[in-house]
């Protein structure tokens, strides 16, 4: 693969239809990120392929259009997880939520640019997200839905509130309580990074949906479409 091809990806359809949930269409979100508006049409796949810089604009166009801080949170929770591309699918059927973890960060450079680490250490496991082929900072928005994702596949997964221990924001403070709000836990901002811990006791938490046929038939694909790319 070329690496014109290498630092492009295709935006799931998901991504479409969250951005309807939070009461936005999709054309007007390009037009404001500066984009085809074309781009989210079936019948023209050629041209919805975006760098990690466009899909940056993208977000940027939604705190625009939506000024509502919780935005991204919205967009996460709304979601069936049922209408998740199998990148992202796998994760939900995993066998516990470390499974689900590993295999969300394994396979999410499928549908964008980035890259996930999971660190256990002690008591703790750290999530951080790094995007991939661009030097510009992640819109605050992006990094709110990266980690809402995260707790919702724990939530989702094993039917439990769990709550991660700390967030730890690089931006300023804005004075939304929203971040607070869902995550349930302590959000220290001015950090020297983005990362999202959880207490490990928790990643040991079984999935009831739990579908090894079904994982047995989407790991070999997705292994192998992980290797072309």
């Amino acid at each position: 693969m070329s690496d014109a091809r290498q630092s492009r990806f295709n935006i799931p359809d998901v991504f479409w239809q969250a951005l309807r949930s939070i009461g936005l269409e999709p054309a007007a979100v390009l037009r404001q990120a500066r984009l085809p508006v074309t781009l989210n049409l079936h019948e023209r796949r050629d041209r919805r392929q975006v760098s990690t810089e466009e899909f940056f604009r993208l977000w940027e166009a939604i705190a625009t259009l939506n000024p509502d801080p919780a935005a991204a949170i919205q967009m996460v929770t709304q979601l069936d997880s049922a209408t998740l591309p199998p990148a992202s699918f796998v994760a939900f059927i995993a066998r516990d939520f470390r499974d689900g973890l590993h295999r969300l960060a394994r396979f999410k450079q499928l549908c964008t640019l980035e890259r996930v680490g999971v660190t256990e250490a002690g008591n703790t496991c750290t999530i951080t997200v790094d995007w991939l082929r661009t030097q510009a900072p992640p819109p605050t928005l992006l990094i709110d839905a990266a980690f809402a994702t995260f707790v919702e596949l724990g939530r989702r997964g094993s039917g439990v509130h769990i709550l991660p221990l700390s967030i730890e924001l690089a931006r300023p403070e804005s004075g939304h309580d929203g971040l607070a709000d869902f995550f349930g836990c302590a959000v220290r901002f001015g950090a020297e990074r983005n990362a999202l811990v959880f207490d490990a006791a928790d990643l040991s938490r079984p999935f009831p949906s739990h579908n090894p046929e079904l994982l047995e038939m989407l790991n070999p694909a997705l292994t192998a479409a992980l290797a072309e790319a």
